[in-house]
């Protein structure tokens, strides 16, 4: 089970969305790559396959729920100005949550932090972190992920009928 410290000081690259790289960071890969669902598409369509690539985007996104819909701190607009932003137990778990929330938010939305920077359709780490929205923060990845890769989804069950 994943805990919040896991994401703690994780190096999260600006130009890349590759789900393997986050995956291996807090050590789930394999874990994922083992669920029945994965094994299942894994099998039937090789390990390639943009849908198996869903399927691991989604259970990341289920390993994470009790992650990202706990109290959050506050949004601390100082935290990436300060000298030192990792003295105290505050600000090493305040860097884990937001860690938790982008690493979330690029699994979700298929894009890379440069790109999340420039998507004014997407949820800021702010917005996701201050949940000014009805549903969870877990169903709005969920949608997130859900809108982005519809594409993949209808295209793979036209392709089973």
């Amino acid at each position: 089970m994943l805990k919040l410290e896991d994401f703690f000081g994780i190096l999260l690259e600006e130009e890349r969305s590759d789900i393997s790289t986050f995956l291996s960071a807090v050590d789930v890969d394999t874990e994922i790559s083992n669920t029945k669902v994965v094994k299942q598409l894994s099998a039937r369509n090789g390990t390639d396959s943009p849908i198996v690539g869903v399927a691991r985007r989604q259970q990341f996104i289920k390993m994470i729920k009790p992650l990202v819909n706990e109290d959050l701190l506050e949004y601390d607009q100082r935290y990436f100005t300060k000298e030192i932003n990792t003295s105290s137990n505050h600000d090493r778990r305040y860097c884990a949550e937001e860690k938790v929330l982008q690493v979330a938010l690029i699994i979700a939305s298929t894009k890379s932090i440069k790109m999340l920077e420039n998507e004014p359709n997407i949820l800021t780490v702010k917005q996701l972190r201050e949940a000014a929205f009805l549903e969870s923060r877990y169903d709005r990845l969920w949608e997130i992920l859900s809108q982005e890769t519809h594409h993949i989804v209808t295209a793979f069950r036209k392709g089973k009928k």
